[in-house]
């Protein structure tokens, strides 16, 4: 009778499963109980709860000691708490498939298929959380992220020697130690407000303020 109640299960955890797979390939987000559940088969597991509340929580839920879990923890790339102190589940379980380690709930030779067709399932939810992600402009790209800092060093290094190398050696020379401290803060200041602002917003302001200096000029190229 227990072995019928276990095949039923299992079958019953595999309809859910197809459903799952059906729910992804039609294109709807799955429910965070939904996803803990494809990323606990994905890491060959048959447990699908999310967080444990603490590492006692979390040893119980594995099936191992906490003298383990604090030994697992000390090898690389070994999951870390959230916020609030609770684990994932799914990093943990994933952790101890991709090390090797045993742990209760894990499944066998036999699930290997099953736990592969998961992490595919897993790649395709992934994957296209990714793209609504970067179309909700959540994500930059890496390029304008670049771009954006080459500008902002640039400006910070032009600031730098005009201050050095320009403004501050004649000034600083009729100054004690204290005028000097405070011209080079000053400096200083404006070498961070460099790197701190929009480049295309220092830019614009640059712009008005030569227009505020030059009624004159703007008026001409405006004409012409």
């Amino acid at each position: 009778m227990k072995e019928l109640l276990a095949e039923d299960a299992e079958k019953i955890l595999d309809a859910d499963f197809a459903n799952l797979i059906k729910k992804v390939k039609a294109g709807k987000p799955l429910t965070v109980a939904e996803r803990a559940r494809v990323e606990s088969r994905a890491a060959g597991s048959t447990d699908s709860t999310a967080y444990a509340k603490n590492v006692v929580d979390l040893a119980a839920l594995l099936g191992v000691t906490r003298r383990t879990i604090h030994s697992w923890r000390k090898l690389p790339g070994a999951p870390r708490p959230q916020a609030n102190g609770s684990w994932s589940m799914a990093d943990w379980r994933e952790f101890i498939r991709a090390h090797g380690l045993k742990a209760r709930g894990a499944v066998g030779a036999s699930g290997n298929e099953e736990a592969l067709k998961a992490r595919k399932l897993l790649a395709e939810v992934e994957d296209r959380e990714l793209r609504v992600a970067i179309r909700r402009s959540e994500y930059v790209r890496i390029a304008e992220v670049r771009a954006d800092w080459t500008m902002r060093i640039g400006r910070a290094i032009a600031v730098l020697r005009s201050k050095f190398e320009n403004e501050l050696p004649p000034v600083l020379s009729g100054l004690d130690a204290a005028g000097i401290q405070k011209r080079c803060r000053l400096a200083i200041d404006e070498v961070l407000k460099a790197l701190h602002e929009d480049p295309s917003a220092a830019a614009a302001g640059a712009s008005s303020a030569a227009t505020a200096a030059h009624p004159s000029a703007a008026s001409a190229l405006a004409a012409a």
